[in-house]
């Protein structure tokens, strides 16, 4: 029977079986789509095609994840959607990311330079694209944009003739991006705060800041926002976040007369009265005034999330700074997080403290700062200006050599030079824009989005109208500089120096934290740090300089003398051989 039967049985199973691999195959189709749609939407780790199935370019561009560069790229993509390119962010501008990649023939088509100094490395490794041609077709002139920042856009042509244009005097590689000089954001929310407290106790506040306050008001206004917890063991608040952003230390030694480098980048000029000084305020700002929290003291703070959290923008935005000194951009990350009252006013400007003690030390003059005489006094034109200065800085954008997508590149280049880009930048508080002209406007025109920013204006244009063009050390060692600057102000910071003369004393009179209590400092830890920075300096730039005129004199007599080397070594083998063979002979 079960002869008869058993197709049917087989039959049957056969049928249960494909019934049940067929819902399985669907559970797993419906799992598997519902998994992608989950990634797909909802994470969005399978991110859109941006070229759209190959309809449109895509050039990458590198820049930071600030927030507004979403809304940037955006607009470039609406803008030029007839040209059919668009452009993506690539998160990192990393200086040594960049040179790596450039030098495998891959990266990003277009990145962001953040200094003068990483402008001439990338210009001596040959890795951006000379732009002349563009920007003459373009009709883009370097007259368009700042003149500070006109060294961080192009090399100049030697043995140029006089009557040459400027695409034949310069070698242009980059286009600004944004433009900025540094300013004092203020915490007023913190300063009304401590002003009600100190009133309580029957203590004076010092001023708000005003157009032509001094480093020592600064300092005295920084004392007073700067708060421990109850118990004394924390603090809760500093009132300064020390040199800052963008210029930093190099903002003090232009404000105290100095510089660097001299002005062709060629000799280091940090170890002159004024650098001395620079360093010396840096210094006592941690380390004798306690206003700015050292590199312990900043990672115990807590700082907001996302982009620039730990800096020192960051805890500003938190409320854990009074004061810090920085560009426009700044108030990306203020609008976006700080739950206070932000005003901006001037940097200080440098008096030497002698003369600030002598203002204070009159009664009369002392409650009235526009009574302040002298050559650095607010009576004189002159002297309530002098002292100012701040680094003109910003980003720079560059197309990278060897991209496959030069022309498109370029599109979005001059889409950074355009009414729309330079409009959008200075609205979003992205520092300023690259076109003078259009940046301008910011200050006659006001923003009734943020009507408070009203108070920002009279800052923002003082300090447009002191900047000072970035430096670069010659030679191609121009970052290794920078490295070495960056060096130096944190060991400032951390007090990493020895003083020249351990029994100096500088008294700072109307400097304490109480009415008529001295702050006692050590004023030779300045020279000594630009002494001892210098040297290192030195020896950097003249290795630079060694190996640049070994790289650039004649190599013919190199080569002679290989040849003749190999022909000599040809010459003395087939002896041997000779030799060889006729001993073999014999």
């Amino acid at each position: 029977m079960f002869f008869y039967t058993w197709p049917f049985r087989l039959a049957s199973s056969t049928d249960f079986f494909l019934r049940d691999l067929s819902t399985t195959i669907a559970v797993l189709a419906l799992i598997l789509v519902g998994w992608y749609a989950l990634n797909r939407w909802g994470l969005s780790v399978y991110p859109d095609d941006p070229s759209v199935g190959g309809e449109y370019t895509v050039i990458r561009w590198a820049s930071d994840p600030n927030p507004a560069r979403t809304e940037q790229m955006a607009l470039f993509n609406r803008l030029y959607e007839d040209k059919k390119v668009r452009v993506i962010l690539d998160p990192s501008a990393d200086v040594q990311k960049i040179l790596t990649q450039a030098a495998a023939g891959s990266g990003p088509d277009v990145f962001d330079i953040y200094s003068y100094a990483t402008f001439a490395l990338y210009a001596s490794k040959g890795v951006m694209v000379e732009l002349n041609d563009y920007m003459r077709e373009a009709k883009l002139s370097l007259d368009d944009f700042w003149l500070h920042r006109r060294n961080a856009l192009a090399v100049p042509t030697a043995d140029a003739p006089a009557e040459a244009d400027e695409y034949e005097r310069f070698r242009i590689y980059a286009v600004p991006n944004n433009v900025t000089v540094s300013v004092t954001f203020l915490n007023r929310s913190l300063y009304d705060a401590v002003q009600r407290e100190r009133q309580a106790r029957n203590l004076a506040m010092p001023p708000l800041p005003w157009n032509h306050w001094t480093w020592w008001d600064y300092v005295l206004l920084c004392q007073a926002l700067t708060k421990k917890s109850a118990d004394g063991r924390r603090y809760e608040t500093f009132g300064s976040g020390g040199a800052g952003f963008g210029g930093g230390l190099n903002n003090f030694i232009y404000q105290a007369g100095g510089s660097f480098l001299n002005d062709d980048g060629t000799e280091i000029a940090l170890d002159s009265p004024a650098g001395a000084i620079a360093a010396q305020y840096l210094y006592d700002l941690v380390n004798t005034f306690h206003i700015v929290p050292s590199a312990e003291d900043q990672s115990a703070q807590t700082g907001g999330g996302g982009w620039g959290g730990q800096s020192i923008l960051g805890l500003y935005s938190a409320g854990k700074l009074g004061t810090i000194l920085i560009g426009r951009w700044g108030l990306i990350k203020v609008r976006r997080e700080a739950r206070f009252t932000t005003e901006i006013y001037p940097m200080p400007r440098y008096v030497p403290y002698e003369e600030w003690e002598r203002w204070m030390s009159d009664p009369e003059i002392r409650a009235n700062p526009s009574l302040r005489d002298g050559p650095w006094g607010e009576i004189s034109e002159t002297g309530r200006h002098r002292g100012k200065a701040g680094e003109m800085g910003g980003r720079v954008t560059a197309i990278r050599k060897g991209t496959q997508h030069e022309r498109e590149a370029f599109y979005f280049l001059e889409y950074l030079s355009s009414p729309d880009f330079n409009n959008l930048l200075t609205k979003d508080a992205d520092a300023f824009g690259s076109r003078k002209q259009f940046s301008e406007r910011y200050f006659s025109q006001p923003d009734p989005e943020f009507p408070d920013e009203d108070q920002h204006r009279s800052a923002l244009l003082d300090a447009m109208e002191h900047p000072v063009a970035e430096q670069a050390a010659a030679y191609g060692a121009a970052f290794d500089i920078t490295r070495l600057q960056g060096a130096l102000g944190t060991n400032l910071i951390n007090a990493a120096y020895q003083s020249a003369d351990s029994t100096a004393r500088q008294t700072y009179r109307f400097l304490g934290r109480m009415p008529d209590q001295s702050v006692v400092s050590n004023p030779t830890v300045g020279q000594a740090a630009v002494t001892e920075m210098s040297v290192r300096m030195r020896e950097s730039l003249a290795k630079a300089k060694r190996n640049r005129t070994l790289s650039s004199r004649s190599h013919v007599l190199d080569i002679l003398g290989i040849a003749i080397l190999l022909v000599a070594i040809g010459i003395g083998l087939a002896f041997y051989a000779r030799r060889q063979r006729a001993e073999m002979d014999a």
